[in-house]
């Protein structure tokens, strides 16, 4: 608990916005499970941005930035490092040209709803998707009705340790791509900006906005503790097909259950664990691959499970860096 303190205090005298200690992930992930990160920060704007991850590679002291955990899973030891969480990123400024420019924090519901009152096109694709849109721009978030891609124009990042600064970078050199994107380690995204166009017909966008959020609700749990598609849907096929196809429905291990509704969701029936869920992922994938030789790719990213490679946005100290600072 010193060095937790120690770490605290430095955080507080560079005033990075607020800090938790020790703060269970648990509420702060839409599957409601996790234990506790050294640290949650939540900084306000670019500038404690910048300066929080400074301090944190001056102390050597790792970290992941979290938007609004929708597609996130922590183990039930939580994680020996720092929690960015963006949702403070509030920033809304309504440019010329159809640009929009917003803060990292920015629920994707309501920039969703902002268009489609305006009846412009481009972020169809983010209905009834949750989370934040800096996380949406991570991970090319989307469905049925496109990606984030469609408007995405440009994302201010604040840079990796040891150079910190914030760089502006145009969403063609992001190599965006099915669920993913060339961000660097390290690297959180502070800004979005968002163009759109105005769509032909009146009430069009609204019409679109509204039968994919049907089609949502018809095919997908809802209400319920998930952190949505478990699986990437391999090339020319369907997860939630291959799993539904091996029978894998209602497999359950503890309180975490393979949806009835929608074979590439996991539920929290309301008591699982970490440990739980991932177990079960795991049965999930190896039976997939027995059965029909696809090895599943994991969408729902894990952090604190002994094993997992670190999440792609992750800063570690190197080893040769390792040395010193505040543990």
């Amino acid at each position: 608990m010193r060095h937790i303190q120690a770490l605290a205090g430095v955080l507080q005298r560079t005033r990075v916005g607020e800090i938790r200690l020790e703060e269970r992930m648990s509420g702060h992930t839409t599957m409601g499970v996790g234990g506790p990160c050294r640290a949650l920060v939540r900084p306000p704007d670019l500038a404690s941005l910048e300066r929080l991850i400074q301090v944190l590679g001056d102390l050597k002291v790792k970290y992941v930035p979290v938007g609004g955990g929708s597609n996130l899973l922590v183990s039930d030891e939580g994680f020996e490092g720092v929690i960015i969480a963006t949702d403070a990123l509030q920033e809304w400024e309504e440019l010329e040209d159809y640009i929009l420019r917003v803060g990292a924090g920015v629920a994707t519901a309501r920039i969703v709803k902002w268009a489609s009152g305006r009846n412009m096109t481009g972020a169809e694709g983010l209905a009834g998707i949750p989370g934040t849109i800096g996380g949406a721009c991570v991970m090319n978030a989307g469905g049925r009705g496109g990606s984030i891609e469609d408007c995405l124009l440009r994302v201010d990042i604040v840079t990796a340790p040891p150079a910190v600064h914030t760089v502006n970078v145009q969403s063609e050199a992001l190599n965006l791509a099915y669920r993913s994107s060339s961000l660097p380690a390290g690297s959180v995204i502070g800004r979005v900006e968002l163009r759109f166009e105005e769509a032909d017909q009146p009430g069009a966008v609204s019409q679109m906005v509204k039968e994919l959020l049907d089609y949502r609700a018809a095919t997908q749990p809802a209400g319920v503790l998930s952190v949505g598609s478990v699986f990437k849907n391999p090339e020319g096929d369907s997860a939630g097909r291959l799993i539904d196809e091996c029978g894998l429905k209602g497999l359950r291990e503890g309180e975490a259950v393979v949806s009835e509704g929608h074979a590439n969701y996991v539920v929290n029936t309301g008591g699982a664990t970490a440990a739980q869920i991932r177990t079960l992922i795991g049965r999930v994938r190896d039976s997939v691959e027995a059965l029909t030789g696809v090895r599943l790719e994991l969408e729902v990213v894990t952090l604190g499970y002994p094993g997992d490679p670190p999440p792609a946005m992750a800063w570690v100290p190197s080893l040769s860096r390792a040395g010193g600072g505040v543990r």
